[in-house]
């Protein structure tokens, strides 16, 4: 798990829950009800907190991925095989692009790029046709050249 800002808080509100835990429990066990009943309002209040923060780290992660248009929509199917992304390095499952990046006089094809570099680098999608599709246009394409002629 990675140390973000999230993780940090999390793992502090799970130490936060345990030693409230622990006081309502000795509060339970000595016959303190005022010390049980405080303690167990702010367990329960730090549950409430940790669980609140995985909520809205959920719903940013759903968000993101939303607007993301290269990630396969829900129930879409994809195959489960792993690429290595040519520009990030790192390993991912399907789908893949191929890209032509070009600046200037420099250029670059890369064959695999996952839908995270395809969506920091700003692609936009291209509408994909079917293939009966684009043998249709090629053979309107052989129609007008045999008109032309």
């Amino acid at each position: 798990m990675r140390n973000s800002d999230a993780d940090i808080a999390i793992n502090t509100l799970n130490k936060l829950i345990a030693q409230e835990y622990e006081a309502a429990s000795a509060g339970m066990c000595y016959g303190n009800r005022s010390l049980e009943e405080s303690a167990s309002i702010r367990y329960h209040a730090y549950l409430n907190a940790r669980d609140k923060i995985r909520e809205a780290l959920a719903d940013a992660m759903d968000e993101r991925d939303a607007l993301n248009p290269f990630l396969p929509q829900r129930d879409e199917l994809v195959t489960q095989d792993m690429h290595t992304c040519d520009l990030c390095g790192r390993r991912v499952s399907s789908p893949v692009y191929a890209v032509h990046l070009a600046y200037m006089d420099q250029a670059k094809t890369a064959s695999e790029v996952c839908a995270g570099c395809m969506w920091r680098m700003k692609f936009q999608p291209v509408r994909a046709i079917s293939l009966d599709m684009y043998r249709l246009f090629e053979r309107w394409l052989d129609e007008q050249k045999e008109t032309e002629q």
